[in-house]
């Protein structure tokens, strides 16, 4: 089986092919689920914590589809590991404080995500958010959560490395290059190319991407076929 993605805007009289993959795999945060609020709130509130506000651009810059942990190793790299998860708990306790009643999805997304979990489409969410967190955030959104759920506690070396992407399709049963990755941050769109998929970028994020790559603004008008 295969499902291919289509993308209609009301300009064409047909719907313009996207991309054809024997699995999806979906990044969370940006992709899925609009917590762009929370998460400037949250490292707007580390960067005054810690006596770098200076820094919250760079701290932005750096931290989309990475893990918490990640980002906070980097910008207090003087401190001890145990320090380090110390700091990384309480932020990550205190995002899901912040995250009730203030999630959306992505538009589109919802409706996408439950019509390809009733057509069993192979499907799994990779994110770099904890397992708890990515449930209150999905759940908020009303985006459905696949069976399959990469999260950062799963893996190693998260994004931009490919490994949370390759666990996914270990899991799904279904080749790395056979599987379409739906990202909106840059290191998750290297962590793809990196795996070995096909990547439909969503937002007008990564300008840095392959000109090549297919882009699309949100998931307004996407609708599959089965093959």
């Amino acid at each position: 089986m295969s499902v291919q993605l289509l993308s209609s805007d009301g300009s064409a009289e047909e719907p313009v092919p996207l991309a054809r993959a024997e699995a999806i795999l979906c990044d969370m945060d940006g992709t899925l689920v609009d917590s762009s609020a929370v998460v400037e709130s949250m490292w707007s509130s580390f960067a005054r914590d810690h006596g770098m506000s200076e820094r919250f651009d760079e701290i932005m810059a750096y931290s989309p589809g990475r893990t918490g942990i990640d980002t906070i190793r980097r910008f207090l790299p003087d401190l001890t590991a145990e320090e380090h998860d110390a700091i990384h708990e309480r932020f990550a306790r205190e995002e899901i404080v912040r995250t009730a009643g203030r999630m959306a999805d992505i538009p589109g997304a919802a409706a996408l995500v439950t019509a390809l979990l009733e057509a069993d489409v192979p499907l799994a969410l990779v994110t770099s958010a904890p397992m708890e967190l990515m449930r209150v955030r999905m759940e908020e959104a009303g985006v459905p959560i696949p069976s399959i759920v990469v999260s950062a506690d799963d893996v190693e070396r998260g994004k931009p490395d490919p490994d949370a992407y390759l666990k996914a399709a270990e899991l799904l049963g279904v080749p790395i290059a056979s599987c379409l990755v739906l990202e909106d941050a840059a290191s998750g769109y290297t962590a793809a190319r990196r795996a070995g998929a096909q990547v439909l970028l969503v937002g007008n994020g990564v300008p840095e991407a392959d000109p090549g790559t297919l882009r699309i603004p949100d998931f307004t008008g996407v609708t599959f076929t089965i093959h």
